[in-house]
């Protein structure tokens, strides 16, 4: 057992106490929203301010939320469907395409990069872009998954963390007889799994919270991901707000804290499962030997 100086335990007992400090001041404002949203309105109205617990329990939020909007439920579905479909096609296109591009022997491998990260500095501007997307995929989820589906930045990362990998995996099995993309499922694949976390991590989050793209393309209400359902919900609170003699039978605010947390809620539960892989993943796709 290794015995560590009083400047050791000191020093490691501060961090403790810093870093739980840190976490606290993460935790803490999604621990008010949570709060608030199991609040009744009048009591939250009439506190003016969010407690840490509820000081009057009340569900009324989450019923006026997912029964007063009748494509609610439907729209998480869109959402859930939209983001594994979108995560899985981004994922598999840049997989693809950085393995080639990592390969020292490819020949114009710089031109290609030179012209993705092109790609990822230079849009085409939005008015083509809508026209251009709206065209090919009217009023459906594709025309959010497609146009995203090779991200230049996700790219560079798998790239260089493929360039990580030593020459002579590859060269052992070329001996034996292996075919690229035997390689490439058999050994470059189980070694990548931190940096394709990682690249599922920051697509789903970024599928799950997009709905500017959704404003633009989709128009049919059944169609709609949740997060443009909210903020069409939002919207028509306000409204009600505006036009009701009786603000205290719309909870606005207790709602708006409802949307959040059910919006953020499937993204909470999955990022524990990956976070192990997101350090790792980011330092060895973000550094090239």
């Amino acid at each position: 057992m290794i015995k560590r100086s009083k400047g050791e335990k000191a020093f490691n007992v501060f961090n403790i106490i810093i870093l739980t400090f840190g976490a606290l001041l993460f935790i803490m404002p999604y621990w008010l929203i949570i709060s608030a949203s199991f609040t009744d309105e009048l009591t939250l109205l009439k506190s003016g301010g969010i407690s840490l617990f509820p000081k009057k329990f009340s569900t009324y939020a989450y019923e006026f939320l997912f029964t007063t909007n009748n494509y609610m439920l439907l729209s998480i579905w869109n959402s859930v469907k939209m983001t594994v479909l979108g995560t899985l096609i981004t994922t598999f296109t840049c997989l693809l395409t950085a393995y080639p591009v990592s390969k020292k022997y490819l020949v114009g491998r710089r031109g290609i990069m030179v012209y993705i990260i092109f790609t990822m500095l230079f849009g085409g501007g939005l008015i083509p872009s809508y026209l251009l997307v709206s065209s090919i995929f009217p009023d459906t989820m594709w025309a959010i998954i497609i146009p995203g589906a090779l991200a230049p930045y996700y790219l560079i990362l798998i790239r260089n963390y493929f360039m990580s990998i030593p020459d002579s995996l590859e060269e052992a099995a070329t001996l034996d007889g292996a075919s690229n993309m035997r390689i490439f499922l058999k050994i470059y694949l189980p070694l990548s799994v931190p940096v394709i976390a990682t690249i599922v991590l920051f697509c789903a989050v970024s599928v799950w919270n997009n709905w500017f793209g959704p404003m633009l393309y989709i128009s049919s209400k059944d169609k709609y991901p949740i997060q443009y359902m909210i903020q069409q919900l939002l919207s028509s609170v306000d409204s009600m707000l505006g036009g009701s003699s009786s603000t205290g039978l719309i909870p606005s605010e207790s709602v708006k804290m409802a949307a959040v947390v059910a919006a953020s809620l499937p993204i909470i539960i999955v990022y524990p499962f990956l976070q192990k892989y997101f350090i790792n993943g980011m330092m060895m796709g973000s550094v090239k030997e």
